[in-house]
């Protein structure tokens, strides 16, 4: 069952990396938006969600019957949500990379670099490159998924308070690090161990979250008339203090996710109307998809620069953001929806699901 406030949560999340991304096209330099110059940290906020909403869809059934079957069972719907996506996306950036769409590119397709992006396992600090950019972040997300087991166990332990201390440790290690690109924390290279570590600690982040959800002191602090609001104006502050302030940010966003949890009308006006409800089901594909479509667009544009189509690139820009929104829409419905059912009628032995039977009121 869906949270329809969280959905649309993850929605805004994806438009707002997709933002962030348009001017590192040097074509599009000109279009850089102040607002979204640190929307390197939505990655993070996905890290979260995801710790949580799998807590949500999964602990219990996981959790308190936990064996090798459930383990099993949980990895493979996992697998059959992010994996038939990442594969297609992998497959036409490799052949991007063979005709050199963007005429920048520098990926070599080796045998490392193509069996770890098959198996999603590309940035886990061993040095191999995603071929897709930004499913880096994907690829740090199945070692959660791996071991979200133990990851809950100490969640759910009276040792939670180390394991939030761990976390924020670890977000001021890799802020610390140097490596950030657009900021501090803004650390996804392929050949070290920071990037797995960013993931997993904004993960569990999520997963003490949904540890915390009802109880009785979190509830009277951000269940509630305005505390939706309040928490949006607190982060938005928060983003105006230097960029040293990253993990200040990131640990204040599972108190977004609760407000967006508890439901209240101005979450549901904002993260549950139809627009951010739809982004949200499409939010995956925009994140994968969205640097493509981007280039190619840039590419466009420079040959109708050439051909003295000079002083409307705005028009470039809407023509990308539209055809963003097609292409994902489009790959939700035709790659996603049917990629799991694939799977999960592989899981079943080429079985049809059994109809539920309806039990009479």
């Amino acid at each position: 069952m869906r949270i329809s406030s969280l959905t649309g949560l993850r929605g805004i999340a994806a438009v707002s990396v997709l933002l962030y991304h348009i001017p590192h096209a040097p074509a599009f330099q000109a279009f850089a938006i102040p607002l979204f110059s640190r929307a390197y940290l939505a990655v993070d906020l996905f890290f979260i969600l995801s710790g949580f909403v799998i807590s949500y869809g999964y602990y219990d059934r996981l959790m308190h019957n936990l064996g090798r079957s459930s383990y099993m069972d949980f990895l493979i719907n996992r697998t059959a949500r992010v994996w038939p996506l990442h594969l297609i996306v992998t497959l036409v950036f490799m052949a991007r990379i063979l005709v050199n769409v963007s005429g920048t590119q520098a990926i070599p397709l080796d045998l490392p670099n193509i069996l770890t992006n098959l198996l999603m396992i590309q940035s886990w600090g061993w040095g191999t490159q995603p071929i897709a950019g930004n499913s880096w972040s994907v690829s740090t997300e199945v070692a959660a998924y791996l071991l979200y087991p133990l990851i809950a166990i100490m969640a759910f332990s009276r040792w939670a308070w180390a394991q939030l201390a761990l976390c924020i440790g670890i977000l001021v290690l890799v802020a610390s690090s140097g490596r950030g690109a657009s900021g501090p924390l803004d650390v996804n290279d392929y050949d070290t161990v920071l990037t797995l570590l960013r993931c997993l600690a904004g993960f569990a982040l999520g997963v003490l979250t949904y540890r915390i959800r009802d109880m009785a002191l979190t509830r009277s602090l951000l269940d509630g008339p305005g505390r939706f609001a309040a928490i949006c104006v607190i982060i938005a502050v928060a983003l105006m203090l230097p960029r040293g302030a990253d993990v200040l940010v990131v640990c204040l966003m599972p108190a977004l996710v609760l407000t967006c949890y508890y439901d209240g009308a101005a979450a549901r006006a904002v993260m549950a109307n139809p627009v951010s409800y739809h982004l949200g089901l499409i939010s995956y594909s925009i994140y994968l998809w969205h640097p493509l479509v981007r280039d190619i667009m840039a590419r466009v544009m420079g040959i109708a620069h050439r051909h003295g189509f000079v002083g409307h690139d705005w028009i470039f820009i809407a023509a990308m953001l539209v055809a963003t929104w097609l292409l994902c829409w489009a790959s939700y419905r035709l790659i996603e929806l049917p990629g799991h059912k694939i799977i999960k009628w592989l899981q079943r032995g080429g079985r049809a699901r059994p109809t539920p039977v309806e039990v009479a009121a």
